[in-house]
């Protein structure tokens, strides 16, 4: 894929939204949209198209700016859209790396944390409004669009980084939320996974005996951080700190003028308030990343009480729904180098690579490409990704796979594998927005005594278990002179897939060998004549 190194500006990382968008601006990875355009019928529908009709290379971050809505308004501020991971490149300026250095940048973070900053205020405190200043109009300030119009029940934000702590310790948690606007002082909030992030917070504030915990949404942030908001990790690592870890300097905090929580002093908009830990109500249905409309179901809310944001914010939006998507693709990246490190962190040091599809909306389908070292690495594997990461489905793989090439992992699963021996279905976390664990109106398990569906994962170990016969293409030295004389004939450029020439995988006898290369030299009768004195009467 190509890098954008000439355009990765040096020096200091990003310190807001407003400086990367000047570099996605330079490096021609920026659209900018000045007619009118309808946040509510217009714009996700176009934004949407070049995921359908793009090569990935040709996508953009799109900025709007002449918004109105499906009444007529206007808004003051413009939307920014698919910045952050509309495409590996524009994850990579995110990062201010080219797209093969972002593992080891993720890598890096994970292991070197850096701890936040504490300042007094920031950009994000330029208009405190609360009180009578949000009296008649609060959410409806924000150009907030419906993502799928036509199925969406009202607007959502998407790009929405809740920010929430643990009652014990205080340790923060930033997670990436939809939220569905439902009054000008409500917003709905959806944090799926038990025993995660805020999910896990609001359990915990509940368990405590308080009926309400503080929250904010942050809106509008420098990159690090919003890659760290969409991944998985550990509860006990806070995002803030892998945050400052991928930008190479500590993020800039300031406390809310509602409640102690921190939040990015250089983001652009913050919406305060506090969520009833004892209380649901009714929230979607919205268009997510599994390619289908998630179900309604009773949800947790947060009732606002201010709205911090700079002089002149820029509202920040990712598209998400049918995959590929931002959301697939911010997701998949970050997933993979979790991934990757917790299995590095099992011990497993023979992993090579890991890779979640955008097409299973970079969730479904986990897989992981080993050297084999010994017997039964591969259900080892399986067995450590069970515990976290495993999606619906994970396939371990040989080293000579291409783990990026679906022809690739269909091979594998043909030639490799014998499901009576290599298929395990097994218990796996719930994930409620997957639409096949259980039919429209059915609990979801989200109300602390609901029982909780069901949800399974299939591990295949599609490593090879014993020495295999060569792979049958031609050997490498005639696939190169095979490329010399298609350049010389001036055919169409190649894109070759792996495999693409023949190579020995431990069965294969000097004897066959010697007749192989025989045969390459026209000398095949020789190979002819042994076999006839090979014979043998048939039965």
């Amino acid at each position: 894929m190509a890098t954008l190194a000439a355009d990765l500006p040096s020096g200091q990382y990003y310190r807001d939204l407003n400086e990367y968008i000047d570099t996605l601006d330079r490096a021609g990875k920026l659209q900018r949209i000045t007619q009118p355009i309808n946040k509510d019928t217009q714009m996700h529908p176009l934004v949407r198209l070049q995921f359908r009709g793009l090569e990935e290379k040709d996508r953009k971050a799109w900025l709007f700016e002449n918004i109105t809505d499906a009444k007529g308004r206007k808004y003051d501020m413009p939307l920014v859209l698919c910045a952050m991971a509309g495409s590996s490149d524009i994850y990579a300026l995110g990062l201010q790396c080219k797209v093969e250095e972002i593992p080891g940048r993720w890598d890096h973070a994970q292991a070197h944390p850096i701890a936040p900053k504490i300042v007094d205020t920031g950009p994000v405190h330029e208009q405190i409004l609360r009180g009578d200043d949000l009296k008649d109009r609060c959410l409806s300030r924000l150009p907030i669009p419906i993502s799928t119009p036509g199925f969406d029940n009202a607007p959502y934000t998407t790009a929405s980084h809740w920010i929430s702590k643990d009652p014990d310790n205080g340790m923060h948690n930033v997670g990436n939320y939809r939220g569905m606007v439902k009054s000008e002082h409500r917003i709905g909030v959806y944090p799926a996974s038990p025993g995660y992030g805020m999910r896990r917070h609001i359990e915990m504030w509940r368990e405590r005996g308080h009926d309400k915990m503080p929250a904010a949404i942050v809106i509008g942030v420098p990159p690090a951080i919003s890659y760290t908001a969409v991944t998985r990790l550990p509860n006990d690592v806070c995002e803030y700190d892998v945050a400052g870890g991928l930008a190479g300097q500590a993020m800039e905090l300031t406390q809310c003028v509602s409640h102690d929580l921190l939040v990015p002093a250089q983001a652009q908009i913050v919406v305060e308030g506090f969520v009833p830990t004892d209380l649901l109500e009714m929230e979607g249905p919205f268009g997510e990343f599994p390619g289908y409309m998630a179900a309604r179901d009773y949800s947790w809310f947060m009732e606002v009480t201010a709205i911090t944001m700079r002089n002149k914010p820029i509202y920040q939006a990712f598209l998400s729904q049918f995959p590929p998507s931002e959301s697939s693709k911010i997701r998949g990246i970050g997933w993979t180098a979790a991934c990757y490190d917790y299995l590095k962190a099992g011990g497993f040091d023979n992993v090579l690579e890991v890779h979640y599809p955008e097409t299973s909306g970079s969730f479904g389908v986990c897989l992981v490409r080993i050297r084999r070292e010994k017997e039964g690495d591969g259900k080892r594997i399986l067995e450590h990704l069970s515990k976290k990461f495993v999606g619906k489905m994970a396939v371990v793989v040989d080293e000579d796979v291409d783990i990026q090439d679906p022809g690739a992992i269909y091979w594998a699963l043909s030639y490799a594998m014998q499901p009576y021996r290599d298929v395990q279905v097994v218990d796996i976390p719930l994930m409620p927005l997957d639409p096949s664990i259980a039919p429209p109106g059915a609990s979801r398990g989200l109300g602390a005594n609901e029982e909780k569906p069901r949800m399974s994962g299939l591990l295949i170990d599609a490593t090879r278990d014993w020495a295999y016969p060569p792979v049958s293409l031609p050997g490498k030295e005639f696939m190169d002179g095979a490329i010399e004389l298609w350049e010389q004939l001036g055919l169409p450029e190649l894109k070759l897939r792996k495999p693409w020439f023949g190579y020995n995988l431990g069965s294969w006898s000097a004897d066959e060998a010697e007749d192989a290369a025989l045969a390459a030299r026209g000398d095949y009768y020789v190979t002819g004549e042994k076999q006839r004195g090979q014979r043998k009467k048939s039965t």
